[in-house]
């Protein structure tokens, strides 16, 4: 049995504790021990206790604890995982997302419901794939990468890392998306994208560099 400690307390952390239950009642051999965060205002989320502060997380851990860091900011993820480089970070896949044959995917990722990763894919680390996402075939996702719901990511696409891609977006086959950009929501990705770059549009143009 593998205890988790969730790392985060906002809405995306009670979707994480929505998906760690529906592991747990499909046969995995899961718990979850507790939630560090920093909001003292909370003493618990969805019936499960606000153990400490995040900066305290390494009083929870032993070789039975894994952790799963349930926070959408990617800078923040990242931050996080180099600061507690010695836990244990469990990947979270949930039971109705569909996954291909030779997929990787990294530590302390997370899967959510009824997303979609075909055949030879790599997902990196600590990335984040949403609900109704679909990611094609020979597709890489770096770590700390954050595909918000029913994005759609063509054959051979490679995204960056630190790069968040909006809601019902589609990036379509072998395109580039560089580290630490943006792309906004609904928008139509056909050129490739460098670094640092906020898209918008139908087709996407930058629109601003950060």
């Amino acid at each position: 049995m593998t205890n988790l400690v969730i790392i985060g307390s906002d809405v995306y952390a009670r979707r994480v504790i929505k998906c760690i239950e529906a592991l747990i009642k499909s046969g995995e051999e899961i718990s979850i021990k507790g939630i560090v965060d920093n909001n003292e205002e909370k003493t618990e989320i969805k019936g499960y206790k606000i153990l400490d502060k995040i900066e305290n997380a390494s009083l929870y851990n032993d070789e039975d604890t894994s952790f799963i860091i349930a926070i959408k900011n990617n800078k923040t993820r990242q931050e996080i995982s180099d600061k507690f480089k010695e836990f244990d970070y469990y990947t979270i896949i949930h039971p109705k997302a569909k996954i291909g044959k030779n997929v990787s995917i990294g530590k302390g990722s997370i899967i959510m419901d009824e997303a979609v990763i075909n055949d030879n894919t790599k997902i990196g680390n600590y990335v984040i794939v949403n609900h109704g996402c679909i990611i094609d075939e020979e597709v890489i996702v770096e770590d700390y990468v954050n595909l918000l719901q029913s994005t759609a990511l063509g054959k051979q696409v490679k995204v960056d890392s630190l790069t968040k891609i909006g809601r019902d977006v589609l990036v379509i086959a072998k395109i580039s998306i560089g580290k630490k950009s943006i792309v906004k929501n609904a928008s139509i990705v056909i050129e490739d994208v460098g670094d640092n770059c906020i898209m918008e549009g139908t087709p996407a143009k930058i629109i601003k560099k950060l």
